[in-house]
C-alpha cells in the first residue's frame, strides 16, 4: 500500500446523467450516497454543525483491537423516514477481514454487519488497508463495495504490492436485519483503491497493482446480474485514490503516471478510438501522481497532483481536455477540491479547499480564491488552518470547513472558512478528540458528520 505503507510503516447515459454531471450541486440532506456527496464529487453541503451537540461525538468501536489500518474510506450515508444511517467499510482484522457495518447516527448503535458466514463468505479472508469508498445506489437499494481480497507481501520493500487480488460486491436487503451479499467481479488483478462511481447504468474503478505495473479501469454494466464489463489500460502505473466523474459523454480520472485520460461511456469505453490522455508532467515536470478524484463544476475539471498542485482543465466533448491553469500549494496533496462560488452584484468569487500534508506532522488545509473568469496564480494561494497533515477531501457547509487528520494524533476539525494561518490548538469551532491516523475524510448527512480512523473508531458528530 504504497502511501500510507511507506508513510506509516514506513449506457444509458441519457438526459439525467447530463443533469447530474454538468454543474457542481450542494448535497442535500437526503443522502450522502458516493465520494464527495454527489455526482461531481463536490462536498458542498448546508446544515453541518459548527458545535457538538450534548451527548456528541459518539465514538462506536467496531473491533477490539487496533493496528495500522481500520476506516480508511469515506463513509456513505443516507436519510430513511427521518432516520439517518451511515454504511461503513473497514477492515476488521484477522480472520474476519474486511466487513460492512450499517450505524444508526442518532443512537451510535450497530444495525447490523457482515459475518464471515454469509454466502459468498466475508467480504475479506484477509486483513488490510481498504481504501475503497463504496458506491451507494438508493434506486435499486444496493451498495456496491470494493475490497482487496488477497495480498502479496514484497519484503524487499516492505509493502504489499504485486498480484494482489480484489472484488467488487453488491450488498442488497439493506433494510433487512442481515443485507444479501452477492459477487460483482472477483479475481480482479490488483487493488481496488480508487471510490467506485456510477454513472448511468455503469460503475467504475480503478486497480493498483504496484510500482509502475498498469492498473485497469473498469467500467462495469449492473443493469443485469451478467456484470458484463469493459476495461481500459494505461501505458503503465495504475490508479489509487483517482476517483472517475462524467460530464455526461465522457469518464475523466487521473493516474499515479502523472496523466488525466478521458474515455467515452458506454459501448465504446475500451476502444483505442475512445479517449485519450492529458500528460501533466509535460506541464511541470514535478506534476507527480494523480491520487485525487476529479471534482466537475461547469464544464471544468479540477484535480491535484502529489507534487503539490491544483489543475484546472476544461472538458470537451470530442478532444482532450485543455489546460486553463495550475497553481503551486503548500505541499503534496491528495485532496480532491471543493469549489464555492459567491455572487455579490456582478462579482463572483471562487473558493477552491485543498487539503495538503509533508509525512505525518505537517501540512494543513489552503484556499486558492479568484474572481471568475479570470485565473488565479501560486499568489492566490491562502493557508486556512496549518500544522497537521490533511490528506482527505475538505468538507464545506456555510462558511466552515470540516476535515481529519492522518497523524498519530488524528483528530476531525472545524474551522471558519475565513480563517488564515490557524492552529492545531487555536482558532478552530470545534474538534474531536486527539486519536489516531485518519485518513478517509468525512460524509454528511441531515446534521450529522461521520469519519473513522485507523482504531477502527467511529466518530458521530451533530
Amino acid at each position: 500500500m504504497q502511501t500510507k505503507l511507506n508513510l506509516r510503516k514506513v449506457l444509458a447515459l441519457g438526459a439525467t446523467l447530463a443533469m447530474l454531471a454538468t454543474s457542481a450541486l450542494a448535497s442535500s440532506t437526503s443522502s450522502w450516497p458516493v465520494y464527495g456527496g454527489n455526482a461531481n464529487h463536490n462536498s458542498v453541503v448546508s446544515g453541518a454543525p459548527t458545535s457538538i451537540a450534548t451527548g456528541y461525538p459518539k465514538q462506536l468501536n467496531l473491533t477490539s483491537t487496533t493496528g495500522w489500518d481500520g476506516v480508511d474510506n469515506v463513509p456513505v450515508m443516507q436519510t430513511v423516514d427521518g432516520v439517518t444511517y451511515a454504511y461503513v467499510l473497514f477492515d476488521g482484522y484477522g480472520t474476519n477481514g474486511a466487513q460492512v457495518v450499517k450505524v444508526n447516527c442518532a443512537t451510535g448503535g450497530e444495525v447490523w454487519r457482515t459475518t464471515a458466514q454469509q454466502t459468498p463468505g466475508s467480504l475479506n479472508a484477509k486483513s488490510g488497508f481498504q481504501l475503497s469508498t463504496p458506491y451507494l445506489d438508493d434506486s435499486t437499494g444496493t451498495l456496491y463495495v470494493g475490497v482487496i481480497s488477497a495480498y502479496t507481501y514484497d519484503p524487499d520493500t516492505d509493502e504489499y504490492l504485486q498480484n494482489s487480488k480484489s472484488k467488487i460486491l453488491a450488498l442488497t436487503n439493506l433494510d433487512a436485519a442481515q443485507p444479501t451479499v452477492s459477487e460483482v467481479l472477483i479475481n480482479i488483478d490488483g487493488q481496488i483503491n480508487t471510490p467506485i462511481v456510477k454513472y448511468g447504468s455503469y460503475i467504475y474503478f480503478g486497480t493498483w497493482p504496484g510500482g509502475s505495473n498498469a492498473g485497469k479501469y473498469y467500467q462495469v454494466d449492473v443493469s443485469t446480474t451478467s456484470y458484463t464489463y469493459k476495461t481500459f489500460t494505461p501505458e503503465s502505473y495504475g490508479f489509487y485514490w483517482a476517483g472517475a466523474v462524467s460530464d455526461g459523454t465522457n469518464i475523466y480520472f487521473g493516474s499515479d503516471n502523472g496523466k488525466l485520460y478521458w474515455r467515452k461511456a458506454g459501448t465504446n469505453f475500451d476502444s483505442s478510438s475512445a479517449g485519450g490522455v492529458v500528460d501533466l508532467l509535460s506541464v511541470e515536470s514535478d506534476a507527480g501522481n494523480v491520487r485525487s478524484t476529479v471534482m466537475l463544476d461547469n464544464g471544468y475539471l479540477y484535480f491535484t497532483s502529489q507534487g503539490g498542485y491544483l489543475w484546472c482543465y476544461k472538458a470537451n466533448t470530442n478532444r482532450a481536455p485543455t489546460h486553463q491553469w495550475h497553481v503551486k500549494l503548500g505541499a503534496t496533496s491528495t485532496s480532491t477540491p471543493t469549489l464555492v462560488k459567491t455572487t455579490s452584484g456582478t462579482t463572483t468569487t471562487v473558493d477552491i479547499y485543498t487539503g495538503y500534508y509533508s509525512g505525518f506532522n505537517a501540512g494543513g488545509v489552503q484556499v486558492t480564491s479568484f474572481t471568475q473568469g479570470s485565473a488565479p496564480t501560486d499568489s492566490s494561494v491562502a493557508t486556512i488552518a496549518t500544522g497537521f497533515p490533511v490528506q482527505c477531501s475538505i468538507l464545506y457547509s456555510d462558511g466552515y470547513v470540516y476535515f481529519n487528520t492522518n497523524s498519530g494524533t488524528g483528530c476531525g476539525f472545524c474551522y471558519p472558512a475565513s480563517g488564515r494561518n490557524l492552529t492545531a490548538t487555536s482558532g478552530y469551532a470545534w474538534k474531536t478528540a486527539n486519536d489516531t491516523y485518519a485518513l478517509g475524510g468525512m460524509a454528511y448527512d441531515n446534521g450529522y458528520l461521520v469519519f473513522g480512523n485507523d482504531y477502527n473508531h467511529l466518530f458521530i458528530v451533530k
